[in-house]
């Protein structure tokens, strides 16, 4: 394995960690801003690694697949806690939270996209060819990595995002029937990407 691929993976790791962590910290504030202090009281109103990163899923799942793109898995952040019941509208505004969390990836992949943009088409604030090419690498790389983040989490599958607004958007009898999948939420995921491999 060379130092490059090394360096890349770890270039990668830091990049998906820092989006994973302005995801969660999307859900925390928009928890905050819709009067549930969960969030601020258990420390997660924040953008500090310390307070969102899971071992496992953030560092060491991710980590072995950008070193061995053959294995696939897939990286989580510590979800961040919610007490519903401290929201005015629980359903509408429990849906709004899960809904920051993608729109904050989004709003990263519009600010990559611009970066990425500008250093495709000039010479970015006179770096050298060398550095352009890091930097172009590096937003390109933000920039698909926070789109797959948002699109991913909108599956409509628990535990993600996407769960939540469909339960939220569904009538209160729906809702509890699509609740009763969740124990099968992991499986069903893995079923996906499994299928997706095959294709």
């Amino acid at each position: 394995m060379t130092e490059a691929k090394i360096a890349m993976a770890f270039m990668e790791l830091g990049i998906l960690v820092f989006s994973l962590c302005f995801h969660e910290f999307g859900h925390a504030l928009a928890a905050t801003k819709l009067g549930d202090p969960t969030p601020k009281l258990l420390g997660r109103l924040t953008m500090n690694p310390r307070a969102h990163v899971d071992p496992i899923g953030t560092l060491l799942f991710p980590m072995i697949m950008f070193l061995y793109p053959s294995f696939f898995l897939f990286g989580w952040a510590k979800p961040v806690p919610i007490t519903p019941q401290n929201f005015r509208k629980p359903r509408r505004d429990g849906a709004l939270v899960a809904l920051a969390g993608p729109a904050m990836n989004l709003i990263l992949a519009v600010v990559s996209f611009g970066v990425f943009y500008g250093l495709e088409s000039s010479s970015f604030l006179g770096m050298d060819e060398t550095s352009i090419a890091v930097s172009v690498k590096f937003f390109q790389f933000l920039l698909w990595m926070n789109i797959a983040l948002a699109v991913f989490n909108l599956i409509p599958i628990y535990p993600l995002d996407g769960s939540w607004v469909l339960k939220a958007a569904l009538p209160p009898k729906w809702s509890y029937q699509v609740s009763r999948l969740d124990p099968y939420g992991f499986i069903i995921l893995f079923g996906i990407f499994f299928l997706l491999r095959l294709l």
